[in-house]
């Protein structure tokens, strides 16, 4: 029997990856479309400064809780 991976609130890894995926094919066309000089979407702006905060904010409280241990 194979071990689950299990992340930080329960999520199994193949969630997590497939997040971790899509987030990246939306940033390989994000930068695509910067290299090609095209004017990037307001609404790919805003996705990204809520991923980042998301992510800056996630990676933060595993930090707290592993520093309370």
């Amino acid at each position: 029997m194979q071990n689950k991976v299990v992340y930080e609130f329960g999520d199994q890894k193949e969630i997590i990856w497939a997040g971790h995926l899509a987030i990246g094919l939306f940033l390989i066309y994000v930068g695509y479309e910067l290299i090609m000089k095209q004017k990037v979407p307001v609404y790919m702006v805003l996705a990204m400064i809520i991923l980042g905060a998301l992510a800056f904010f996630y990676h933060a409280h595993m930090w707290y809780e592993d520093f309370k241990k």
